[in-house]
């Protein structure tokens, strides 16, 4: 599909602005910027295709202070090349490359050319690794993981408008999943203990619903103590027994959210990712959602909002 106008002027600022918690564009060039934004949601991620002229894209500490974020992005550079400066890092992003930045934190993207960019966002946390070095470079996006993460993102955002919310949700896990394996395929030997970290949350990941799975047994599968184990995470937000939780909380709520699931009670699907007791998941699902698990399942499963045709190739320049 082709877009046949962008946005201009107070237009594409508040187009922009809303799309990117508050993220705004300036001049790079005597021209005004312009632009246009898709947006899909997937669950906790959202994808977009987003176009425009020559800019810059600024959160300023202002913007922070007044709309924290925790939100991480990976910026997919289509045409046109992105620089992502952050903090003392300044990220080139050429076509069929990608990186990964901080939203909580000030930064700005300088775009030039005639760009297009694919946009993955998504709570920090629900990637479930580290992302402190991955921040440090760009990676490739026509080959290997990188290649089948870009176009999970851009083939995300045109079909976006069909999805239901449990299948979307779906999707947000798979793009979440294609994004480790890309950041985890380039590992150097300084960040070793990262990668070991990876295949610990990994292994996590594979035996969810295995009720031996703790501390212990993921020590022991990869040959290390409970302690030695707890110093690999000792830097780490979250400790290993907490990722557990967390990850089969989310494995419960995607379950919820599946019409093909109806059927089976809270307290069955709870029981298949190891809460027993009910009155305790209960606690526990509230305090991480916000909600009970039987609000949360009567509100899920609905269609995705109507959305534009997501941006083709920019418009010719005068």
């Amino acid at each position: 599909m082709t877009f046949p106008v962008y946005h201009r002027g107070e237009a594409w600022r508040e187009r922009l602005g809303g799309a990117f918690s508050e993220l705004f564009p300036e001049r790079l060039d005597s021209s005004e910027p312009a632009g246009d934004v898709v947006t899909t949601p997937l669950g906790d991620v959202h994808v977009y295709t987003v176009a425009g002229t020559p800019q810059v894209v600024r959160r300023s500490p202002g913007t922070i202070r007044q709309n924290p974020s925790d939100l991480l992005k990976v910026c997919v550079q289509v045409r046109g090349r992105a620089t992502v400066v952050q903090g003392d890092r300044e990220i080139v992003v050429e076509p069929g490359q990608l990186a990964l930045y901080d939203t909580g934190r000030p930064y700005a993207l300088r775009l030039e050319g005639e760009w297009i960019s694919a946009v993955m966002a998504f709570p920090r946390d629900v990637l479930h690794l580290p992302t402190a070095r991955a921040m440090e470079h760009a990676f490739p996006a026509t080959n290997g993981p990188g290649a089948v993460f870009a176009d999970f993102v851009s083939a995300s955002v045109a079909q976006g408008s069909h999805l239901y919310a449990a299948a979307a949700s779906r999707l947000g896990d798979a793009g979440l999943s294609l994004l480790a394996g890309t950041l985890t395929e380039h590992v150097s030997v300084d960040e070793i203990p990262d990668a070991l970290r990876a295949r610990v949350l990994d292994h996590v990941q594979r035996h969810l619903d295995d009720p031996r799975l703790s501390r212990a047994t993921v020590a022991a599968a990869h040959g290390m103590s409970p302690r030695t184990l707890n110093r690999l995470f000792e830097d780490e937000p979250h400790t290993v027994t907490d990722h557990i939780r967390r990850l089969r909380l989310d494995a419960v709520r995607r379950d919820l959210r599946d019409p093909l699931l109806a059927n089976r009670s809270v307290g069955a699907i709870a029981a298949r990712w190891c809460f027993v007791d009910a009155a305790h998941f209960s606690r526990v699902f509230r305090a991480e959602f916000g909600e009970s698990p039987s609000a949360f399942r009567l509100t899920s499963a609905r269609p995705g909002p109507p959305r534009t045709a997501p941006p083709g190739p920019p418009p010719p320049t005068s």
